[in-house]
């Protein structure tokens, strides 16, 4: 049996563990104005501006986007909880129904 040409594959990528469903995306370079005497704190202490700036938009960004779904959603919200409060929770039923009165 013939041999053919070996091709040098590229090695397996490492495990990367997911983040929030986060694709890698393009990096875009920004100017920001940041306080000098905490910018020099920060570099003292090696802190990642880049990865600080960017915990602290994510963070940012969720919270924001949280409050629009409860304010998007507030009817429905304040409705379901009326119901829970009149009637209970579905498990409050089986609970019930199995001898837990927890």
């Amino acid at each position: 049996m013939r041999m053919g040409k070996r091709r040098l594959e590229e090695p397996a990528k490492p495990f990367r563990r997911a983040t929030a469903n986060i694709k890698m995306r393009a990096k875009q370079a920004v100017n920001v104005s940041v306080d000098a005497a905490l910018l020099k704190v920060a570099k003292e202490m090696k802190i990642n501006l880049s990865q600080a700036l960017e915990r602290a938009l994510r963070d940012l960004t969720g919270e924001e986007r949280a409050r629009r779904f409860y304010e998007e959603n507030k009817a429905f919200i304040d409705h379901h909880n009326t119901l829970v409060e009149k009637y209970g929770t579905s498990s409050d039923a089986y609970a019930r129904e199995f001898g837990n009165d927890d």
